[in-house]
């Protein structure tokens, strides 16, 4: 089967966007015009460009709708003076699983799809496999944190309490580091879009 670059150029460009919009908020009051859902929309447009040549892909579909629909739920609460976070603790839970596995497992499918088309010498794969397990850890220390007390007031370390000005340095941080990881993740997917690029602009 000849790949269709100019399909394959617009799914990574999707998803390198995706996560701009994970990413990043500009809230207008409690408007956020860059709402999370943005970003699974994105990827599912992405999934479908990019099932043919990755077909592991298809397989991250129903976790897409998933997150999609959770993120977009929360919007409209927010949006309404609300949240949906500390409202349903098993499915926060659940929610934190997912992603944490639909972002390991999506750029693990992207390093697949650079080995394939980098040019020789190029290691873009390796560089999004360290990324992805970067991001994956920093997804699950967040979610370590923020679970037993979902309002950030404490964090307990073998029965002792740390204290919410620690715990809240320490998201602080976490949160500066998962830009940069994200950050890093979009030019990663922007050069992996290179690689299609002349067959989509002729």
């Amino acid at each position: 089967m000849i790949p269709n670059h100019e399909k394959l150029y617009r799914g990574v460009s999707h998803a390198a966007w995706a996560y701009f919009f994970l990413y990043f908020d500009i809230n207008l009051g409690s408007l956020n015009i860059l709402p999370d859902f943005m970003c699974y929309v994105l990827l599912w447009s992405a999934i479908g460009c990019l099932e043919e040549e990755e077909r592991d892909l298809a397989l991250l579909r129903p976790l897409c709708v998933l997150l999609g629909v959770w993120a977009g739920a929360d919007w409209v609460f927010t949006l309404l003076g609300g949240t949906l976070d500390g409202r349903f603790r098993p499915m926060d839970l659940l929610i934190s699983v997912a992603a944490i596995y639909f972002h390991f497992q999506l750029f693990t499918d992207f390093a697949r799809l650079a080995a394939r088309y980098q040019p020789q010498g190029e290691e873009l794969d390796r560089s999004l496999l360290r990324l992805r397990t970067v991001h994956t850890l920093l997804l699950t220390a967040v979610a370590v944190l923020t679970w037993p007390f979902p309002n950030g007031t404490q964090f307990s370390l073998s029965g002792g309490a740390l204290p919410e000005q620690i715990t809240g340095l320490l998201l602080l941080g976490l949160a500066l580091a998962g830009l940069v990881v994200a950050l890093m993740l979009m030019f990663g997917l922007f050069s992996l879009r290179k690689y299609f690029r002349s067959t989509e602009e002729t």
